[in-house]
Protein backbone atom coordinates (compact mmCIF):
# COMPACT_ATOMS: atom_id res chain seq x y z
CA UNK A 1 0.00 0.00 0.00
CA UNK A 2 1.21 3.48 -0.81
CA UNK A 3 0.56 6.67 1.09
CA UNK A 4 -1.97 8.46 -1.09
CA UNK A 5 -3.04 11.36 1.08
CA UNK A 6 -1.56 13.28 4.00
CA UNK A 7 -3.94 11.50 6.40
CA UNK A 8 -2.57 8.09 5.26
CA UNK A 9 0.92 9.12 6.24
CA UNK A 10 -0.19 10.64 9.55
CA UNK A 11 -2.14 7.49 10.42
CA UNK A 12 0.97 5.45 9.68
CA UNK A 13 2.98 7.74 12.00
CA UNK A 14 0.36 7.14 14.70
CA UNK A 15 0.80 3.38 14.22
CA UNK A 16 4.59 3.81 14.22
CA UNK A 17 4.44 5.34 17.71
CA UNK A 18 2.14 2.57 18.92
CA UNK A 19 4.41 -0.17 17.62
CA UNK A 20 7.56 1.49 18.97
CA UNK A 21 5.93 1.88 22.39
CA UNK A 22 4.98 -1.80 22.30
CA UNK A 23 8.57 -2.73 21.41
CA UNK A 24 9.98 -0.67 24.29
CA UNK A 25 7.43 -2.14 26.71
CA UNK A 26 8.28 -5.70 25.66
CA UNK A 27 11.98 -5.00 26.07
CA UNK A 28 11.41 -3.41 29.49
CA UNK A 29 9.56 -6.50 30.64
CA UNK A 30 12.61 -8.63 29.75
CA UNK A 31 15.15 -6.48 31.60
CA UNK A 32 16.88 -7.41 34.81
CA UNK A 33 18.90 -4.20 35.01
CA UNK A 34 16.79 -1.51 36.70
CA UNK A 35 18.28 1.37 34.68
CA UNK A 36 17.52 -0.36 31.41
CA UNK A 37 13.99 -1.09 32.56
CA UNK A 38 13.47 2.54 33.63
CA UNK A 39 14.84 3.87 30.33
CA UNK A 40 12.61 1.59 28.27
CA UNK A 41 9.49 2.37 30.32
CA UNK A 42 10.25 6.09 29.91
CA UNK A 43 10.63 5.66 26.15
CA UNK A 44 7.41 3.65 25.89
CA UNK A 45 5.59 6.45 27.71
CA UNK A 46 7.07 9.12 25.41
CA UNK A 47 5.96 7.14 22.35
CA UNK A 48 2.44 6.91 23.75
CA UNK A 49 2.45 10.68 24.27
CA UNK A 50 3.50 11.22 20.66
CA UNK A 51 0.77 8.80 19.58
CA UNK A 52 -1.80 10.78 21.55
CA UNK A 53 -0.59 14.05 20.06
CA UNK A 54 -0.93 12.62 16.56
CA UNK A 55 -4.42 11.29 17.36
CA UNK A 56 -5.46 14.74 18.59
CA UNK A 57 -4.05 16.35 15.48
CA UNK A 58 -5.86 13.92 13.19
CA UNK A 59 -9.10 14.65 15.00
CA UNK A 60 -8.79 18.44 14.84
CA UNK A 61 -6.87 19.02 11.60
CA UNK A 62 -8.17 20.82 8.56
CA UNK A 63 -9.88 18.14 6.48
CA UNK A 64 -8.68 19.82 3.29
CA UNK A 65 -5.08 19.34 4.40
CA UNK A 66 -5.68 15.74 5.49
CA UNK A 67 -7.19 14.84 2.13
CA UNK A 68 -4.42 16.50 0.14
CA UNK A 69 -3.03 14.03 -2.36
CA UNK A 70 0.67 13.39 -2.06
CA UNK A 71 2.53 14.33 -5.22
CA UNK A 72 4.66 11.21 -5.28
CA UNK A 73 2.32 8.54 -3.99
CA UNK A 74 4.34 5.56 -5.14
CA UNK A 75 4.84 2.65 -2.81
CA UNK A 76 7.07 3.70 0.06
CA UNK A 77 7.63 0.35 1.75
CA UNK A 78 6.42 1.91 4.97
CA UNK A 79 5.37 -1.40 6.47
CA UNK A 80 9.05 -2.33 6.74
CA UNK A 81 10.35 0.98 8.09
CA UNK A 82 9.92 0.00 11.73
CA UNK A 83 12.03 -3.09 11.11
CA UNK A 84 14.93 -0.75 10.35
CA UNK A 85 14.83 0.39 13.97
CA UNK A 86 16.62 -2.43 15.78
CA UNK A 87 14.93 -4.15 18.66
CA UNK A 88 17.94 -3.28 20.75
CA UNK A 89 19.77 -6.41 19.70
CA UNK A 90 22.76 -6.78 21.95
CA UNK A 91 21.66 -3.99 24.25
CA UNK A 92 24.13 -3.99 27.06
CA UNK A 93 23.43 -0.59 28.57
CA UNK A 94 21.38 2.56 28.35
CA UNK A 95 23.70 3.97 25.67
CA UNK A 96 22.73 1.14 23.32
CA UNK A 97 19.07 1.97 23.92
CA UNK A 98 19.78 5.63 23.18
CA UNK A 99 21.44 4.74 19.87
CA UNK A 100 18.30 2.86 18.83
CA UNK A 101 16.10 5.76 19.91
CA UNK A 102 18.11 8.25 17.88
CA UNK A 103 17.83 6.00 14.81
CA UNK A 104 14.02 6.08 15.09
CA UNK A 105 13.97 9.85 15.53
CA UNK A 106 16.24 10.42 12.55
CA UNK A 107 14.12 8.15 10.40
CA UNK A 108 10.97 10.16 11.12
CA UNK A 109 12.72 13.52 10.82
CA UNK A 110 14.14 12.61 7.42
CA UNK A 111 10.72 11.50 6.24
CA UNK A 112 9.12 14.76 7.46
CA UNK A 113 11.74 16.89 5.73
CA UNK A 114 11.30 14.97 2.49
CA UNK A 115 7.52 15.41 2.68
CA UNK A 116 7.99 19.15 3.28
CA UNK A 117 10.18 19.39 0.16
CA UNK A 118 7.64 17.50 -1.95
CA UNK A 119 4.57 19.26 -0.54
CA UNK A 120 1.85 20.44 -2.89
CA UNK A 121 0.61 23.34 -0.77
CA UNK A 122 1.99 25.72 1.91
CA UNK A 123 -0.07 24.16 4.72
CA UNK A 124 1.46 20.79 3.94
CA UNK A 125 4.97 22.29 3.98
CA UNK A 126 4.24 23.89 7.35
CA UNK A 127 2.82 20.67 8.80
CA UNK A 128 5.83 18.55 7.91
CA UNK A 129 8.34 21.22 8.90
CA UNK A 130 6.64 21.49 12.30
CA UNK A 131 6.66 17.72 12.69
CA UNK A 132 10.41 17.74 11.99
CA UNK A 133 10.93 20.47 14.61
CA UNK A 134 8.88 18.52 17.15
CA UNK A 135 10.80 15.35 16.35
CA UNK A 136 14.08 17.18 17.05
CA UNK A 137 12.71 18.50 20.34
CA UNK A 138 11.57 15.03 21.38
CA UNK A 139 14.98 13.57 20.46
CA UNK A 140 16.71 16.18 22.63
CA UNK A 141 14.36 15.52 25.54
CA UNK A 142 14.79 11.77 25.37
CA UNK A 143 18.53 12.02 24.91
CA UNK A 144 18.85 14.36 27.90
CA UNK A 145 16.71 12.24 30.19
CA UNK A 146 18.35 8.97 29.23
CA UNK A 147 21.79 10.56 29.73
CA UNK A 148 20.71 11.63 33.21
CA UNK A 149 19.57 8.12 33.95
CA UNK A 150 22.91 6.72 32.79
CA UNK A 151 24.78 9.05 35.19
CA UNK A 152 22.94 7.93 38.30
Amino acid sequence: MAFRQVKDLLEWIYDFHVRLSDQYTALADQQIDERMKMALVFLADRELRMRSAMANYLEDADKRLLTTWLIDHQDFGHTNVLERVPLCTGCNDVHDVLANVMAAHQLLKDMYLLRAELAAMPEEVELFQQLAVHQDAEARLQSRDIARLAIY
